[in-house]
């Protein structure tokens, strides 16, 4: 028994997650090229890859993971039970791509082709001169993004939340 009373035990839930995060460190050090990687790879690449491992990931695509690989969605799980408790990023720092917060008919966004041209957060998208996102067009002056894109760019912003908007107005500089 314990100076305080009870038996000291490991809080079993804790350890199950350490063990599980564990797998993240294995899938992102480059010298491993284990087949599994490849394996697991396949599945994240819809997803942004290890973009998934930054992100506030949404139970619905914990869901898809899980229908491909139970594992993989239960690492994926705890390590965003994990992060979420460590969170010390600003809001304007926050990630765009599969963010449980930034939702629009309850599914999140990931557009490759913007992620491919380095669009990963918020504040990307937010002129701070003038205290407003970027216009589509300037988006796409900056982005090379296409002119077709202007549904997808009016629906994402549309779809941020009022708190990240408004702590993103109030901050100065990015």
């Amino acid at each position: 028994m314990g100076q305080n009373g009870g038996i000291q035990l490991t809080n079993i839930d804790s350890f199950l997650n350490a063990i599980k995060c564990s797998w993240v460190k294995r899938y992102l050090d480059n010298t491993n090229t284990s087949k599994w990687k490849i394996f697991y790879q396949k599945i994240l690449k819809k997803y942004g890859d290890s973009l998934l491992i930054e992100c506030n990931i949404s139970n619905t695509i914990l869901h898809e993971i899980a229908n491909e690989n139970i594992f993989l969605s239960d690492v994926l799980s705890a390590w965003s039970d994990v992060t979420h408790n460590l969170e010390t990023q600003t809001i304007s720092k926050t990630i765009l791509w599969n963010n449980k917060d930034i939702t629009s008919n309850n599914k999140t966004f990931f557009y490759k082709d913007w992620f491919e041209r380095s669009i990963k957060y918020v504040d990307q998208l937010y002129d701070y001169r003038i205290k407003d996102f970027y216009s589509f067009d300037d988006i796409c002056y900056i982005y090379g993004i296409p002119s077709n894109n202007f549904l997808k760019y009016y629906t994402l912003i549309k779809s941020i939340p009022i708190h990240i908007k408004s702590e993103i107005n109030t901050n100065n500089t990015p």
